[in-house]
């Protein structure tokens, strides 16, 4: 009997029990951390709030002088009293007043009293070295903590949107059939599967066909994970562990997007443009190719910085609240193109915005933002747009004021020019070619080779003529090499914007009694270019044209803007300059196209989509608040003795309170509507939708006007691995 008990008590073969210890080193920091921070202030709260009871100093002083109090322990500025009759008590005294003058001020003998000065030295001396050395730890503590993440995050650049599935490894798998009891039957299904992945080979000789996999399904707790990891242990193969939802997802693919027309600014190799998000990410998919991520390098657009705040959950890097400083240019990290049968139209007070159910937009609450689905958008919800309203408190006016955030633009006065010739290189590049092989190659050779007439060819060997645009012989006017940009420069832009065009030459055409635009518009052109027009005259439509005849000239003016009412663009450098560059290309326009009412609004019109849409992008980054108008006008008006036909006019409009050309003073400036969500309609949709990836904050601005759109969230599970 005996015996058998003790066998009873025996562990069996083969097996024992290991307790496995894991140290982590976060946590004992962040232990050490509460330790040295948070207990001081407990322990002097205790000290505080333990058994001693405080007295007024005159109540402590007269005890003293009634002999009441046994002994006084002096802690710096406080004082600790022991009553004969066995009470603790403590007073406190002014920092200026020594123990001995307060004893001297109601005539009592120091020398009578019974008291010792507590020797803080050791506490202040560990508390100077603990105040000098934990800052440098925590410092190096917090490097390493960011060099840690900037080592994963060149491997996890499309970590984000991506499932949770853990791989394990192959060999590392402990459970097998014999952990598994009750689901034999499975067991036994399950074995030819083991069998396949522990001799592959031996199947393919015979034919057979790799097992697509295995569905196992049930109520929670009955086996399935522990059966699925028992399959992996006896096979002693690698698998990925996940929940359901989440392999339907990388399956099926959220495909948060949104429809190819919203506008997005890019910046690349190829310069700053804003263009539809179809027009830049379709060139990276060949036709029809859909469903996946195509990584990219070197592009940039505009995202927006977080502001460091101590409002609470905006901390945590899991957290999706945030606090908006200003728009800043980000790097993206690939694209992304689907197509669905179905999208949502968010209607909001100052436009429309066309995305997917799934894709999030930014919304305000409370000072702070965060993602919010769009199907789950309600009205009256308020979203984040360029420039963007924050009221706050100020203590010093004692009033609510109104801070305006936008873009950061840089202010280095750093001189820039532009080229004025503008040679076309690949043009050049022949013309140097067909001179340096003169009498080497024929000129039929040479003629077929780069592109043109075989005639061509032997005028530029002979010195005949150059090409156009290169010859530099037939120009008259004294022309410069380089341009300064200046105000001046962008002012003269602006006018020709509204009022010029190139056509071998350079023209004006103002209204007639437009003098002052006359005179002003000849000044600039002579201060930055250092001509003068060479015919200006009132034509019988009374209009007023100024001419310059110079191809090179009105070239330069067509590169950076264009010509032609429905081709003019703003000159591409502008995106980078400071708020008064572009407010004196504004000003130049919008007094050749636009009026401003007599309520203060500044309106300005053009049958160009896209240079209102750069226009309206521009003084949003600049903290202007602007909306965009769209009409057609039907045909048959006369204007200038000419009937005209129907046509789509923009109209950008400025508000009042954010004009910047008002002259009067306005009481209440940058108070504008907020982009407040009227309705949300959901619409059948055939055709491809679109993202950008990877973009910091998962965050990029989007649309007729600058709003926060969130990044989508593409599973890309088995990359990870």
């Amino acid at each position: 009997m005996k015996e058998k008990k003790k066998k009873e008590k025996e562990l069996p073969k083969g097996k024992g029990v290991q307790v496995k210890i894991r140290i982590n080193l976060r946590s004992i920091l962040l232990g050490i951390f509460l330790l040295l921070f948070i207990l001081p202030a407990i322990l002097s709260f205790i000290d505080l709030k333990g058994g001693e009871s405080k007295v007024e100093l005159s109540q402590a002083l007269s005890d003293l002088k009634a002999e009441k109090i046994k002994k006084v322990t002096i802690q710096e500025d406080k004082l600790l009293l022991d009553y004969k009759d066995g009470g603790l008590k403590y007073t406190t005294k002014e920092p200026t007043d020594s123990f001995i003058s307060l004893l001297e001020k109601v005539s009592l003998d120091p020398t009578k009293v019974n008291y010792t000065i507590a020797d803080n030295s050791l506490i202040k001396a560990f508390g100077s070295v603990l105040g000098t050395v934990l800052p440098i730890a925590l410092m190096i503590g917090a490097f390493y903590f960011i060099f840690k993440l900037q080592s994963r995050g060149a491997q996890d650049i499309f970590s984000f949107g991506r499932s949770k599935a853990k791989l394990f490894a192959k060999g590392k798998q402990d459970t097998t059939f014999k952990d598994v009891a009750g689901v034999d039957d499975a067991k036994k299904e399950l074995e030819e599967v083991v069998d396949f992945l522990k001799n592959p080979a031996k199947y393919r000789k015979i034919g057979a066909r790799t097992p697509k996999g295995v569905l196992l399904f049930g109520p929670s707790g009955v086996g399935k994970t522990l059966l699925a990891r028992a399959v992996a242990g006896e096979a002693n193969v690698p698998f990925f562990s996940m929940a359901g939802s989440e392999f339907m997802e990388m399956l099926v693919g959220i495909g948060a997007s949104i429809t190819g027309d919203t506008l997005v600014l890019i910046k690349d190799g190829n310069g700053t443009r804003l263009i539809p998000i179809s027009e830049f990410v379709d060139q990276y998919y060949k036709k029809g190719a859909v469903d996946r991520v195509v990584k990219i390098n070197g592009v940039e657009t505009l995202g927006f910085e977080k502001k460091r705040t101590g409002f609470w959950g905006t901390k945590s890097k899991n957290s999706d609240k945030s606090v908006f400083e200003t728009s800043a240019w980000k790097g993206v990290s690939g694209v992304y193109r689907h197509k669905v049968n179905k999208i949502y139209e968010i209607y909001y007070l100052g436009g429309i915005l066309k995305t997917t159910g799934d894709h999030s937009v930014f919304v305000r609450n409370s000072g702070y933002i965060y993602p919010k689905r769009v199907d789950e958008l309600k009205k009256g919800d308020l979203l984040v747009e360029l420039p963007l309203n924050m009221r706050h408190w100020d203590y010093l006016k004692k009033k609510t004021v109104h801070e305006i955030k936008a873009h950061l633009f840089s202010k280095t006065e750093k001189k820039q020019y532009l080229d004025f010739w503008g040679e076309d290189k690949k043009l050049r590049e022949k013309y140097d070619y067909v001179i340096a092989h003169k009498g080497q190659v024929s000129q039929y050779a040479l003629a077929k080779e780069i592109g043109v007439s075989q005639a061509t060819v032997g005028n530029w060997q002979r010195g005949k003529y150059d090409p156009q645009s290169l010859s530099k012989k037939l120009v008259k006017m004294n022309l410069p090499d380089k341009v300064l940009v200046s105000k001046e420069l962008l002012k003269v832009l602006g006018f020709y914007t509204a009022e010029g065009r190139s056509n071998h030459g350079l023209h004006f055409v103002f209204g007639a009694h437009e003098t002052d635009l006359h005179k002003e518009c000849i000044d600039l052109v002579k201060k930055v270019f250092g001509v003068e027009p060479g015919k200006t005259y009132k034509t019988e439509d009374n209009a007023f044209r100024i001419t310059y005849h110079s191809a090179h000239l009105g070239r330069f003016f067509e590169r950076y803007c264009g010509t032609g009412s429905h081709n003019k663009r703003i000159p591409e450098f502008l995106w980078d300059l400071p708020r008064d560059y572009f407010l004196s290309f504004l000003e130049g326009y919008s007094q050749g196209d636009g009026y401003q009412t007599k309520t203060g609004k500044l309106v300005a019109s053009s049958v160009s989509k896209q240079l209102i849409s750069e226009l309206a992008w521009l003084c949003s980054l600049h903290g202007i608040k602007v909306g965009i108008k769209h009409e057609v006008i039907p045909g048959g008006r006369v204007i200038r003795n000419k009937p005209l036909p129907s046509c789509e006019v923009w109209s950008l409009i400025i508000g009042r309170t954010t004009n910047p050309f008002l002259k009067e003073k306005v009481e209440y400036p940058y108070r504008f509507k907020r982009a407040i969500v009227n309705k949300v309609v959901e619409k059948s949709y055939k055709g491809y939708v679109y993202d950008l990836c990877g973009v910091e904050n998962e965050a990029f601005f989007g649309g007729e006007k600058p709003v926060l759109f969130h990044n989508s969230r593409v599973r890309d599970l088995f990359s990870q691995a």
